[in-house]
């Protein structure tokens, strides 16, 4: 018996020696680990153009709505809503009835006034030949001068007052200022107006205004020969060609924004004021840039990650900044660089230092 558990001990000590000189378990484990099939992006930079992208709403170039400027009765209107007009255009008509009669008035007390001051110019010419000769005193002289002084005052106060009722009998009529459309008749036929009183409004819809926000970092960014691309909702298809023109100089109290107008050509008047306006900005050109697939990248806690094929095709993590979202893309600023091999699919499985087989290559972002 004794003899049985030395022989069992020693068998013991044996085993265990051959244990302790032979590979661990886990590196044995990991010779025979199957790779994981990935697939891969080659990291390409190119030029990246920065855009910024806003929505929203067309505006006219001008409104304007258009008063009465002397009272009455509405004679007549030469347009209504949606109709094109010229500037100068007469697009309502005031009776006139009284304001013609008041410029005749003017113009017979003008005629008046003009006799009256023929006479006193002659008597006062007469004076002048006479006094020298004491045929009249220095006081009838006077009166003479003093008469054709007040003759001649009234004749330009009674041509002030012609010319302020040829003004008035011409504001019976209101005319367009510029050319556009007209956007809301505000009287009828026979209505009484006041003078400030509102009859038309009128707009300017060629070129139309898109008015977006943008936030202070994309703002800083702007600048006004900065090509735009718009595309208004009704019309998806078409991708118009426009311009900055105002930039606004303070943010919103409210949302921090700032306001930006675009110009937008709108020859057809196919565009009308308050249409929804997709706009993209291309701020500048950033060279060299990464950009790959936003699905690659792994949110962490503290940081982001991505999976790169490293020596010895093994599984490497690589810690990356992230810029701005393009898309499905997003900008890499550091992290990655020029041939480094991205994984694509796959890395859902994969652990640090696992081996990997590359089974396709992906296309360069933006190819």
């Amino acid at each position: 018996m004794p003899r049985f558990f030395a022989i069992a001990v020693l068998g013991c000590c044996l085993t265990m020696m051959t244990v302790a000189c032979s590979p661990s378990a886990e590196t044995a484990v990991d010779e025979t680990q199957q790779p994981v099939p990935v697939r891969i992006l080659h990291i390409e930079p190119r030029d990246l153009p920065l855009i910024v992208e806003a929505v929203g709403r067309l505006a006219s170039d001008r409104e304007v709505t258009l008063s009465a400027e002397v009272g009455g009765v509405v004679k007549a209107f030469h347009a209504d809503v949606g109709d094109r007009v010229k500037e100068g255009q007469v697009l309502v008509e005031i009776d006139d009835t009284d304001y013609r009669l008041a410029l005749k008035e003017a113009e017979a007390n003008r005629e008046i006034a003009a006799s009256r001051l023929n006479l006193a110019q002659k008597v006062f010419d007469r004076a002048e030949t006479l006094l020298p000769r004491n045929v009249i005193t220095p006081d009838d002289f006077d009166k003479a001068e003093a008469d054709y002084v007040s003759a001649g005052a009234s004749m330009s106060r009674v041509r002030v007052l012609v010319e302020i009722a040829e003004e008035r009998l011409d504001k019976t009529r209101v005319r367009c200022p510029f050319a556009g459309l007209i956007a809301e008749r505000k009287i009828e036929i026979g209505q009484s107006v006041g003078s400030g009183q509102p009859v038309m409004t009128v707009v300017d819809l060629s070129p139309m205004r898109v008015i977006i926000y943008l936030s202070e970092k994309d703002y800083v960014q702007l600048d006004k020969e900065d090509p735009v691309a718009v595309v208004v909702e009704p019309y998806p298809e078409r991708r118009m060609k426009g311009r900055v023109d105002r930039i606004g100089i303070r943010a919103d109290d409210r949302t921090n924004t700032f306001s930006v107008e675009i110009l937008l050509d709108n020859p057809k008047f196919l565009l009308k004021t308050g249409m929804t306006a997709r706009v993209w900005i291309t701020t500048r050109i950033a060279h060299d840039a990464v950009l790959i697939p936003q699905s690659t990248v792994q949110y962490k806690k503290d940081r982001e990650e991505v999976f790169v094929v490293g020596k010895e095709q093994r599984a490497e993590v690589r810690r990356v900044e992230l810029g701005r979202s393009v898309g499905d893309q997003i900008q890499i600023l550091s992290g990655l660089a020029a041939g480094d091999q991205l994984i694509i699919s796959g890395g859902q499985y994969l652990k640090p230092d696992d081996k990997v087989l590359i089974t396709a290559f992906g296309q360069a972002a933006g190819q």
